[in-house]
């Protein structure tokens, strides 16, 4: 999103743009679910915004193209550190990432926390609650209906 409004391209390169529309001030990428993966680990995010070195790079965002190279050594996502953790990812390592619908995206880790989260907003909603409970193997998540 451009400082005013959408970019000319935006239209044209987002898949789900004219779904999501909603107005010149309002980003139609924020929120929406990625996958990222780093060898045979997928950990799921949502999209927090652009930038801060490239926001007009849609070829890679949206096509097949590199990242450009930039001052945070050719970083083309930048991740949270529970991503970094859960991945297991070094300060400049290589993922595939690509947008994913939200009804492909699995209850994990990632479906627990914030506010903006569609796994939160959604059990709110039908009164359900995550209990996370420990197995010998680790920790399991478990849904409960209240």
């Amino acid at each position: 999103k451009a400082a005013n409004g959408h970019r000319p391209e935006a239209a044209r390169v987002v898949p789900w743009f004219k779904q999501a529309y909603q107005g010149p001030g309002v980003s139609v990428c924020k929120d929406r679910w990625i996958a990222i993966r780093k060898g045979n680990k997928i950990a799921y995010a949502q999209w927090e915004d652009a930038g801060p070195f490239r926001t007009d790079h849609w070829q890679y965002v949206f096509g097949d193209e590199r990242p450009k190279p930039n001052l945070n050594r050719g970083a083309g996502l930048d991740v949270s550190p529970a991503v970094r953790d859960y991945l297991g990812l070094s300060e400049t390592d290589v993922t595939d990432w690509q947008f994913v619908d939200f009804r492909d995206v699995p209850r994990g880790p990632w479906s627990k926390l914030g506010e903006n989260n569609t796994f939160v907003i959604n059990d709110r909603k039908t009164g359900t609650r995550l209990v996370e409970t420990q197995k010998r193997s680790g920790p399991e998540v478990q849904l409960v209906t209240e």
